[in-house]
């Protein structure tokens, strides 16, 4: 006799990095690592220059630029650089000695981006081309996690909040070949970090602008995978329960200013919604705003929790008129009701939705048409149709959506769209 749960689906957790938390903790970690592993350090050339000391122990330490470094130059000069300087063992034509043994990256999500990807790059430079050119092709490329007993061993260090890249399993990529702007995915265990380190430090050159755009990309992505996926009673509570925690965070911030600690709480939530159990059994596709405005903030060379804002009414009300590709009615009510109370927003989450930006004065940018058709036929291209991300939504669903979120800020000049480290 078949038991009644025999088909019932399973929640598996993926665990956590070893976490090392609190203010100073990496000018302490950095001394340990440099000494015993003499291990190479890619750094955000601000944080650097704010905190030399923090590379004065590395064996290598490669200063980056992430407004204007190319992802794929950078990969290919580091891999070069410890070719040439090491020589002890190889694999795929890459040498690796003792001084490639541990990788740190310090900054924001680019950065860490960066030291994910050496690591496989690292590990095995066939393997890198391949999981890039799935990336480029799919949108997704998936590592198996059979790689990784030889890799490098990796230690991030985030400057910036809400991405949570820091200890989520994802690497954003960034496509070189259309302009560096573009993000793809590559995921797999080799892409999380084996120590992180939260440090006040590190994120006190946040201004509250950039904290509020990080609490409010930590709100989305929890309210992006409760919204996309079925009912779990385990994850739905714990998402209820984060959600009013970074609300209530957000919210003194907001009125108040963001202290040392606050940022802290903040950093903590992040690496929660990749590490509890709020997205734990969720969709891995459930936040379909993500793939709608990542395509839309690439192809606008504009930061991502902006352009999501802006376009969060034109989704979000397509999901109320009962657009299920997009998202369940109910369960954006239901979740949406907790973050109003808490933030003082309307109940209604297409008009919440609207005001946020204004409350927390994030400026929505104009974006110009072409550039919205631009990106609605890449969109398609990469996440719609039969792909998983955006499945059965069209280039005309895409554009329509683009097309019915009106910018709520006059036209954002060319040189305020530099590229910032806020979000990826």
């Amino acid at each position: 006799m078949s038991a009644p749960y025999a088909l019932a689906p399973l929640l598996t957790h993926g665990g956590a990095p070893q976490m090392v938390v609190g203010a100073g903790a990496a000018a302490r970690a950095m001394p340990r690592i440099g000494s015993r592993e003499h291990g190479m350090l890619l750094i955000d050339a601000r944080i650097l220059d704010r905190h030399p000391q923090l590379g004065s122990r590395m064996r290598r330490v490669f200063r980056v630029d992430p407004d204007t470094a190319c992802q794929d130059g950078l990969l290919e000069k580091l891999a070069t650089e410890i070719g040439q300087d090491d020589s002890e063992r190889g694999v795929d034509g890459v040498s690796l000695a003792p001084g490639a043994g541990h990788i740190v990256g310090i900054g924001g999500g680019s950065v860490l981006d960066a030291a994910k990807l050496l690591r496989l790059r690292l590990l095995s430079a066939s393997s890198f081309r391949t999981a890039r050119q799935g990336a480029r092709s799919f949108g997704v490329s998936m590592l198996p996690d059979t790689w990784g007993r030889s890799a490098s061993r990796l230690t991030l260090m985030p400057s910036t909040l809400g991405t949570g890249s820091e200890v989520s399993a994802v690497a954003c990529l960034h496509d070189d070949d259309q302009g560096g702007r573009s993000r793809r995915l590559v995921v797999g265990s080799l892409m999380r970090a084996d120590t992180v380190v939260l440090d006040t430090v590190l994120t006190g050159s946040l201004d509250d602008g950039a904290v509020r755009e990080g609490a409010a990309e930590i709100l989305l992505r929890l309210i992006g995978g409760f919204v996309g996926s079925p009912a779990r009673r385990v994850p739905d509570a714990a998402a209820e329960e984060l959600v009013a925690r970074v609300s209530g965070a957000a919210a003194i911030g907001v009125r108040e200013g963001f202290t040392a600690s606050l940022r802290e709480t903040l950093a903590l939530a992040s690496a929660e919604t990749h590490t509890g159990w709020a997205l734990v059994g969720r969709s891995p596709f459930g936040a379909k705003h993500w793939y709608l405005a990542n395509e839309l903030s690439s192809a606008a060379g504009l930061r991502k929790v902006p352009v999501t804002l802006g376009l969060l009414p034109a989704i979000w009300q397509r999901i109320v008129d009962g657009d299920g590709r997009l998202g369940d009615a109910d369960r954006l009510r239901r979740l949406w009701c907790i973050v109003a109370r808490v933030l003082a927003l309307p109940d209604d989450p297409v008009r919440g939705a609207a005001e946020w930006a204004r409350a927390w004065e994030i400026a929505v940018p104009l974006i110009a048409a072409d550039v919205a058709r631009t990106a609605a036929r890449r969109c398609s291209e990469i996440w719609g149709g039969r792909r998983p991300a955006l499945q059965g939504l069209t280039e005309a669903d895409i554009a329509a959506i683009y097309a019915a979120a009106p910018p709520a800020a006059p036209t954002v000049e060319p040189s305020e769209r530099k590229r910032k480290e806020v979000n990826r």
